[in-house]
């Protein structure tokens, strides 16, 4: 059975992080054990996130998986990306070198790519499980 979403996020914005549902179901994982605790994105026209945004984290096919909630916000180039981060991001083996390979591949797949691309790098805590 799949999990119900609570009624009181049925308002917030989903995520899914990774570009494949293998990637998505695998990282939503990772923040249920506590091993993703950051994530970021390009900048966009959307708006920027802000610290205490509640946001619904999906699987792979779009289920609700869990909830988090934005603890920092700020925007970094690409080349400023931190070990830090890359740790925390908890994706292949939590290297700086890892996460700038991965993230150079996902973002060179959207033509968005450059070395001093203006990210906003996020961190979040669990808020609840579904």
């Amino acid at each position: 059975m799949l999990p119900q979403l609570p009624q009181k996020y049925k308002d917030a914005e989903r995520w899914s992080f990774g570009d494949n549902e293998a990637q998505a179901d695998d990282l939503a994982n990772k923040v249920i054990e506590g091993v993703k605790t950051a994530t970021c994105a390009n900048l966009d026209d959307d708006g920027t996130p802000e610290v205490g945004e509640v946001f619904v984290i999906v699987d792979g096919r779009n289920h609700p998986v869990c909830a988090v909630k934005l603890t920092e916000v700020k925007q970094v180039p690409f080349d400023l990306v931190t070990e830090e981060h890359a740790f925390a991001e908890g994706e292949g083996d939590r290297t700086l070198a890892s996460w700038r390979a991965e993230h150079q591949r996902f973002f060179e797949a959207y033509d968005m790519f450059e070395p001093n691309m203006p990210l906003l790098l996020m961190k979040f805590v669990l808020v609840e499980k579904f």
